[in-house]
């Protein structure tokens, strides 16, 4: 899961970095329109595309005896279960694409999420960064928050026992892609934490195990194994996506661009669905 998420990261970091000072629509709507074609390739090659056409047109068919046979009640009902099981068969058809195709979805969500769904600290934001400890006496472990220049930790630690967790209150003050180190019990751990003015990646998480937090942070590498600490989180704003006067969330807009484009190329591509 480390070298998926490192070669992930890197290809989108890549493919959005031009991007980064436009509308979130523009970096969204390319990798929508990559997607779109990948999975359209993907769906015509592992999908039985004869039998895909058979089901819609025994469909089509059987849509047509309704319209045409409405006043015979018999003729009706037996063209309703026809329609049913004909788009059985079709579900039935579309499972294994769909199965191919799921974990390089969630991959490139997990990395649209990186970018698009939460908003970097700006210069002067506040935020909280909370380390969680693993189970022991969270007070005796005495942990410290060491900061670079550019951020400043603006109080007291809180000890939250019953979460086994610590909390600073950390300011940004000018734009960067900073280290912070939380030291405890001899072991010296980093959390990235970025301040910009316009989009970026940001990894609100630094986790040390689990397979599903770990992917789901694919920013930064796991925290060792066996470390006092479970995870270290900055809490970012969501950023919303601008619809004219609404706020979309990143997601919705993604898979709108995404069936669209789907939609507009599978003629291209020549693929039934």
């Amino acid at each position: 899961m480390i070298a998926i998420n490192s070669i992930m990261t890197s290809i989108f970091d890549a493919l959005l970095r031009p991007f980064a000072a436009l509308s979130p629509w523009s970096g969204i709507a390319v990798v929508a329109l990559l997607t779109g074609v990948v999975m359209l390739v993907v769906y015509r090659y592992t999908s039985n595309q004869r039998a895909i056409r058979r089901a819609k047109d025994r469909i089509r068919a059987h849509l047509l005896e309704v319209r045409l046979y409405r006043d015979d009640m018999r003729v009706l009902l037996r063209a309703q279960k026809d329609i049913l099981l004909a788009n059985l068969v079709y579900l039935a058809h579309s499972l294994r694409p769909l199965a191919v195709m799921i974990i390089p979805v969630v991959l490139i969500l997990i990395q649209l999420n990186a970018h698009y769904g939460y908003r970097p600290l700006r210069p002067g934001d506040a935020a909280i960064l909370a380390a969680q400890f693993a189970p022991g006496d969270v007070t005796a472990a005495a942990p410290r928050l060491i900061v670079p220049r550019g951020l400043t930790v603006e109080a007291l630690p809180l000890h939250i026992p019953s979460l086994r967790e610590v909390d600073w209150r950390i300011r940004a003050q000018s734009r960067g892609r900073y280290v912070v180190s939380v030291v405890t019990g001899g072991q010296r751990l980093n959390k990235q934490v970025v301040v910009s003015d316009r989009r970026a990646r940001v990894s609100p998480a630094r986790v040390g195990s689990g397979l599903w937090a770990i992917a789901m942070n694919p920013g930064e590498r796991p925290l060792p194994q066996g470390s006092a600490i479970r995870s270290i989180a900055v809490q970012y704003e969501p950023a919303p996506l601008p619809f004219f006067r609404w706020n979309l969330h990143w997601l919705v807009g993604f898979f709108i661009l995404s069936i669209a484009f789907g939609l507009a190329l599978k003629g291209v591509f020549r693929v039934e669905v």
